[in-house]
């Protein structure tokens, strides 16, 4: 599921954002196969992300295409394939081709889960964990054979079902899952609070290329959270977690940069880091970069260029960017 990485305050952040999607759909020609192929071929071609409405004037998959292949998904599940199942779900899911019943998908996805199908796995228990998947029973769902769900709500017995299925994908190399099982056990959701698990929980979803696993981490070891202070790993982390994506976690390296902290300060590096940050539009990485102009620090000093960067910093949301701004900037006498 796509997400912009927040601010590393351990926030409140669901696993699930919406509806997890991921992988890549399958292109408009797959569609005009004769429905026997493409049933048999549900079983090699899996459904992915981001899967969003085509843009207008694209070469986009009709509504009558796209209800055509969920009919195909479905013919699929109904013969036993678990990919069938899982591309079902996805379609469910999104609502691309049937209308849109997150409790529909999360049953198919354990229907695939239960079959063995790992993906399925993960986002059932990232429904699960975002609190929908209503009253559904099975093994994928973690077994609470009582129907104790609550969709929508996200309660604890919600997040206890997606322990389970978050594991087992999790166990299956699907790093996002691990990063979503992590995210229980921190929180204590649904099961026993467990910092050291949790710890563990990231690094093999930071391994996994989980940007916000990999944020999540540093800021840990950064702040002494849960995990003894280690400036140097938190600098490693917030590194890894930049060039992931995470451009919250650039503003923390370049500050680490700044500072010397866990690694050699270098205030060269530093702007560099904040200037390809901003430039992706990271209000705190703009602010920094700013400041750094305004005192000529690793860059030549600069007033307007700060100011500029006060703007755009303020623009994006920047509170104390907004106050620098108008420092820099006062507004003429009337």
């Amino acid at each position: 599921m796509p997400r912009q990485a927040p601010s590393p305050d351990r926030s409140d952040r669901s696993p699930a954002a919406g509806v997890p999607i991921r992988r890549s759909i399958l292109p408009p020609a797959a569609l005009l196969l004769p429905a026997a192929i493409l049933v048999l071929g549900c079983a090699g071609t899996r459904l992915a992300a981001p899967i969003a409405p085509p843009a207008a004037g694209s070469d986009a998959l009709t509504a009558r295409e796209q209800q055509a292949a969920a009919a195909r998904y479905r013919e699929a599940c109904d013969a036993g394939l678990p990919l069938g199942c899982y591309n079902l779900g996805m379609v469910e899911a999104t609502g691309l081709g049937l209308p849109r019943d997150v409790e529909a998908a999360a049953a198919h996805f354990a229907k695939a889960c239960d079959a063995g199908d790992v993906p399925a796995c993960g986002e059932l228990g990232a429904l699960l964990a975002a609190g929908h998947g209503g009253d559904q029973d099975g093994a994928g769902l973690g077994g609470d054979q009582n129907g104790a769900g609550h969709a929508g709500h996200g309660g604890d017995r919600d997040a206890a079902r997606a322990a389970a299925p978050l594991a087992k994908a999790c166990d299956g190399g699907e790093a996002r899952a691990c990063a979503g099982l992590a995210d229980l056990y921190a929180r204590g959701r649904g099961v026993p609070r467990d910092e050291a698990r949790a710890l563990a929980l990231a690094a093999r979803a930071c391994e996994g290329g989980q940007a916000q696993a990999c944020l999540d981490l540093a800021a840990r070891y950064d702040e002494g959270a849960g995990a003894p202070p280690d400036p140097p790993r938190a600098a490693g982390l917030y590194r890894r977690a930049c060039d992931l994506g995470a451009l919250p976690a650039c503003a923390r390296l370049g500050l680490a940069l700044e500072r010397g902290a866990g690694l050699p300060a270098d205030l060269a590096a530093a702007a560099a880091v904040y200037r390809r940050a901003c430039e992706r539009h990271d209000p705190s990485s703009c602010y920094r970069l700013g400041a750094l102009y305004e005192q000529g620090r690793g860059v030549a000093r600069d007033l307007a260029g700060a100011l500029a960067l006060y703007v755009q910093a303020c623009d994006l949301g920047s509170d104390q960017a907004c106050e620098d701004r108008a420092r820099l900037a006062p507004s003429p006498p009337r």
